[in-house]
């Protein structure tokens, strides 16, 4: 929780018009933002009326004061306890560094909110405030998720900071009016909503309500703006990972010859034009072993970029392959699934240590619910960050049962031998860096031959 604090903490600004203090606000900023756009979220209430509004905030150190150029609202909010309590401030500001986070889906993400109940508010309260300095003056509120009402569009929420005076907690709570919510979720901070206020005239039961982020989304719509990512949202455009496959691809041999460079050229921008979630959906990952980014496997370069080396591939031994389809693929009805893992048992903290074939199948069968999903016989792509040795990066079915057997004979193990050997058994494990090989080597008018054969070669 400590690293979020630091990290919400950049987010936080104070909106001022002239020589008054408002409120507080969140900065947000779109990866697919035009460079010199910044919004701020708010609550409605907070700017309602008021003119000649800018904000401060900090970026590397210094205290910036933009002013704001527009303010867009749902036109739903008037008066105090109406819902839509939120405004939307757009900066003409550049702010290229900027961390971007995502908001979440309340209803889809209730049961997560639920389990990670603790909420982290940064904002600006007028007690104990220093003028003269903006880092001294932000403070935060630690919160604890109680309940969502629907109808309303409002969370409720409750003090667990024993730094709020419960005698006159009004006046402490006082600025903090239009901060963000933030929750963790995968060691991500995540905007669940707006900051509105107490719940009643008075606070002293430490009840408080927020505005719901989905209402920062339906302003965005209406006003035909970009729209905030959600937190369960998969990113299925993979042209972010384009310059990797250019230079770890086609500057190759696969160069050398014009009619293979440009069949794999039309593939791959045939693959970039198209929303792949379904595929980055139907892949195995945070399955294995934990990795950085757990269930946001799909924001990591290494998955994405093999996952697009692989697509490629796909489409060159099987070109009416759907990308929009949950099935990754088939070879001669042989299904091929895409696991991503770090491995287990390793050494994960020496970045020089080389992975083993029997780090992923370790890691492999230690999770019930991948093993359940993989089909007997089936074809096991494996990625990974850190590279496995020459020698362990692909495996028949034979070597596959030898590796097994030592795996659950290593002491701290608690694979039933059993058990493993009775479940689904893959025909080959093959690691990315193998097909990436085979893409740069080029032939690919043969190249499902090769591969047909390639797999054979692994049975024997």
């Amino acid at each position: 929780m400590k690293n979020l604090k630091e990290r919400i903490k950049k987010y936080a600004v104070k909106l001022k018009s002239e020589n008054i203090d408002l409120g507080s606000g969140v900065l947000w900023k779109s990866a697919s933002c035009p460079e010199n756009s910044l919004y701020v979220f708010t609550a409605a209430h907070v700017i309602k009326d008021y003119k000649d509004i800018s904000v401060e905030f900090e970026k590397d150190g210094e205290v910036v004061e933009v002013c704001v150029t527009e303010v867009l609202t749902s036109g739903e909010y008037k008066k105090e306890g109406d819902k839509d309590d939120v405004a939307i401030l757009i900066l003409n500001y550049e702010y290229k560094e900027f961390q971007e986070y995502k908001i979440i889906e309340i209803e889809k993400d209730l049961n997560t909110i639920s389990e990670n109940p603790q909420l982290s508010i940064v904002g600006f309260p007028k007690e104990g405030s220093i003028n003269t300095s903006f880092r001294l003056s932000k403070d935060i509120l630690l919160c604890r998720y109680e309940d969502y009402d629907k109808t309303m569009e409002m969370v409720k929420y409750k003090f667990v900071d024993s730094n709020i005076d419960n005698s006159d907690k009004n006046a402490e709570l006082e600025g903090f009016s239009g901060s963000g919510i933030f929750a963790e979720i995968d060691s991500e901070p995540v905007l669940i909503g707006i900051h509105k206020g107490a719940l009643g005239q008075n606070v002293a039961r430490g009840n408080l309500i927020g505005t719901v982020a989905d209402c920062i989304r339906k302003i965005c719509q209406i006003k035909g703006c970009e729209l905030p990512e959600k937190s369960n949202e998969i990113n299925g455009n993979l042209s972010d990972r384009k310059e990797y496959f250019m230079e770890n691809v086609c500057d190759s041999d696969l160069a050398e010859n014009f009619d293979d460079y440009r069949k794999v050229l039309s593939l791959l921008n045939d693959i970039l034009k198209q929303d792949v979630a379904p595929k980055i959906d139907s892949a195995f990952c945070d399955f294995c072993e934990e990795c950085e980014h757990k269930t946001n496997y799909h924001k990591c370069i290494y998955f994405r970029g093999f996952l697009l080396s692989l697509l490629v591939f796909l489409k060159i031994i099987n070109e009416e392959i759907s990308l929009n389809s949950e099935e990754i693929s088939k070879l001669n009805e042989i299904p091929i699934y895409f696991v991503c893992s770090e491995g287990k048992g390793g050494s994960r903290r020496d970045k020089q240590t080389q992975l083993k074939l029997s780090h992923f199948i370790y890691a492999l069968k230690s999770k019930n619910l991948l093993t359940y999903n993989l089909k007997n016989k089936c074809i096991i792509i494996w990625g990974s960050e850190r590279m496995p040795r020459d020698d362990q990066r692909k495996c028949g079915c034979a070597k596959y049962k030898n590796i097994l057997r030592d795996v659950t004979r290593i002491p701290q193990s608690d694979l039933d031998i059993t058990t493993v050997y009775s479940e689904a058994q893959p025909q080959a494990i093959i690691h990315i860096n193998e097909i990436i090989n085979m893409l740069r080597s080029g032939e690919i008018e043969h190249m499902k031959e090769k591969f047909t054969e390639y797999i054979k070669e692994l049975e024997k």
